[in-house]
């Protein structure tokens, strides 16, 4: 018995042990847990503190961006052309609507917009937070919105949203100078490493509104608010930056110019742009047909845009520097210019037309219509009548080196440096040019010069390449770059004139070649020439017409006797007055016909509104002049 008295003691002691171990290494292991607990919950108090922080403020606070005004667009005479206005969006919350299809046959009549209309709008929120507010009629009018307003309690549900929109005082009047606005695109974003651009911002797209968009749209500012957990603004807490608004630009176009330009136009498709010769500086500027930019300052459906983007003839293209076209007639200047300069003819040289010019197993026809051709013809008359064959001939003594030398120079072939976006260079064949463009058939053929000697063939030119030309030759040589920016503004109220050397180059013209070139010009409108339709007495109108070949089938055909779309483009390129002019230009009608017929007089309704305006400014300084004390 005392054995196993004494062997029960060992057993109980050992089990006593083994409990008492087990019963440390639980404290031990509870311990370190203990530790590991306390060494986490230090690191993220006590380390980590301002990352968390930062993390629960951004669930609890959010940065709002706070949209600057745009700036201001105006005339040279200082007239708002382009500004923002205030506009009224009716928006529902959809929270505080407890059977939206109960309630759609009131909110449809209390709106004046269909049941199809508010569906199809509700329907683009479908699976978005029901507090974020849905946009049912935009742009309403100050006594719909009152009536909104004024029935909160009735109609809580309802709200009035006001906003910022770009505003186009005079709608389609100068669209592809001023261009439109439009939001931001994912592409813009995406392409844009500074970051700059938020989702919906509104940037230019189109015209001086896109050139100078960094200084129009003016400087973000940003607020900082309190959010619930389901996103939605509380209250602000911080204000921490105001917006500045953009600055406002001057131009240099004539309101007044501009109205003449676009009420003689009519319905004609085409371009035109009136010039400085001095400066470069643009006065006018117009490409039919246009579209309204007040358009493209609200929302509107993919069918209005695809509609633009469909029609065929093509409202949004800037025809002034993106299309080209042959510029006909009008490049018997650049021939004269060119077999002057070149030591290829004088002034004095003769020729006879006699209504058409054979030239290896070709006959090349002039246009006159009198039987028998123009005649004998000097170079002064061959640029007032017009005449084909003279520069056939003279086109191929010249050969199409020295006459893409003298096009390039006279500012053809190379973009204007217009400040506007995109610019076409336009095409100023030569063997050269030939290889490249056609490596099929690389070789320059002698006919090939003897279509570029009037203007046709692959020659292409745009209207602002043309106006650019005409203000050189009635300056004397000089190439300006054309622009539309007279001033911005440096900061509110002040502005600072664009002090920028606009010359390109200075072409070294003989004063005997600018004196047969402006008296032939001054002969095409005073002197029985084809511009006769653009003469005003006194004004000393010097010019080119030009008529643009489209199909064979209008050759040796009266123009009204084809249909429209068959019809010659037109042209009508000049300056005037002939001794220090004032103005420059080239008009552009698509199938016009003769540029003497339909385009001549759409600048004649331009330069008198000028003269008219010269005169009052000159009978006023008279009249002050009078009137100041001696």
């Amino acid at each position: 018995m005392g054995f196993d008295q004494e062997y029960k003691g060992f057993q109980d002691y050992y089990e006593a042990r083994r409990l008492h171990t087990r019963i440390h290494v639980i404290q031990a292991l509870f311990g370190a847990v203990l530790v590991v607990y306390l060494l986490a919950f230090w690191y993220l108090q006590v380390v980590k503190v301002e990352h968390y922080k930062r993390l629960s403020d951004s669930n609890r606070l959010r940065r709002v961006t706070i949209m600057p005004l745009r700036g201001v667009i105006k005339d040279a005479e200082n007239r708002v052309l382009a500004n923002s206005r205030i506009a009224f969006n009716v928006r529902l919350d959809r929270e505080k609507v407890a059977d939206m299809q109960a309630f759609f046959p009131r909110l449809a009549g209390i709106l004046g917009v269909p049941d199809a209309t508010l569906h199809e709008r509700l329907a683009k929120y479908r699976g978005r937070p029901a507090f974020e507010p849905v946009i049912l009629k935009e742009d309403v009018d100050l006594a719909e919105a009152a009536y909104i307003e004024s029935r909160r309690l009735e109609l809580p549900m309802l709200s009035v949203e006001v906003e910022s929109r770009r505003h186009y005082l005079y709608g389609p009047l100068a669209a592809h100078a001023l261009g439109y606005v439009g939001e931001v695109s994912e592409d813009q974003i995406k392409s844009d490493r500074s970051g700059e651009y938020d989702l919906g911002e509104i940037v230019g797209k189109a015209g001086v509104e896109k050139q100078y968009d960094s200084g129009l749209k003016g400087v973000k500012g940003w607020k900082q608010v309190v959010v619930n957990s389901l996103g939605r603004e509380i209250h602000e807490i911080e204000e921490g930056r105001r917006s500045n608004p953009g600055r406002a630009l001057r131009l240099s176009i004539d309101l007044d110019l501009q109205r003449a330009l676009e009420e003689a136009y009519a319905d004609e498709a085409g371009s035109a742009v009136f010039l400085e010769p001095g400066s470069g500086a643009v006065l006018a500027m117009i490409s039919r047909p246009a579209f309204d930019s007040n358009v493209f300052s609200r929302r509107f459906s993919q069918d209005t845009w695809e509609g633009l983007v469909r029609d065929p003839r093509h409202p949004l293209q800037n025809r002034v520097s993106l299309s080209k076209f042959a510029p006909g007639s009008v490049f018997k200047i650049v021939m004269s210019i060119a077999a002057l300069e070149e030591g290829v003819a004088t002034p004095a040289r003769g020729d006879h037309c006699t209504g058409a010019w054979r030239f290896g197993d070709k006959s090349y026809q002039c246009w006159a219509v009198r039987k028998g051709g123009h005649g004998y013809l000097s170079m002064r008359e061959a640029i007032i009548q017009s005449c084909n064959v003279y520069f056939y001939r003279l086109g191929n003594e010249m050969g199409i080196d020295r006459i893409s030398k003298w096009s390039h120079l006279l500012g053809f072939g190379d973009p204007t440096g217009i400040d506007l976006p995109n610019e076409e260079a336009g095409t100023v064949p030569d063997p050269g040019w030939k290889k490249r463009a056609m490596p099929r058939d690389p070789v320059w053929h002698p006919g090939e010069t003897i279509s570029v000697s009037i203007g046709q063939g692959a020659l292409e030119v745009t209207p602002i390449q043309m106006a650019v030309f005409a203000a050189a030759i009635g300056n004397g040589g000089t190439l300006y770059r054309p622009h539309l920016v007279l001033s911005r503004e440096v900061r509110e109220g002040v502005e600072e004139d664009e002090r920028q050397d606009y010359v390109v180059r200075r072409v070294d013209l003989r004063p005997k070649t600018l004196e047969l070139i402006r008296e032939a010009m001054w002969g095409v409108v005073n002197d029985e020439g084809t511009g006769g339709r653009a003469r005003i007495a006194g004004r000393d109108v010097c010019a080119k017409t030009g008529t643009a070949q489209v199909f064979k089938a209008s050759r040796d055909t009266d123009a009204d006797k084809l249909p429209k779309e068959k019809r010659d483009h037109a042209w009508f390129v000049g300056f005037a007055p002939r001794d220090n002019p004032k103005i420059a230009w080239a008009v552009f009608v698509q199938n016009g016909g003769h540029g003497g017929t339909t385009a001549a007089p759409i600048a004649r309704a331009v330069l008198e509104r000028f003269f008219g305006k010269q005169d009052a400014r000159t009978e006023v300084q008279q009249l002050a002049s009078v009137a100041a004390p001696q």
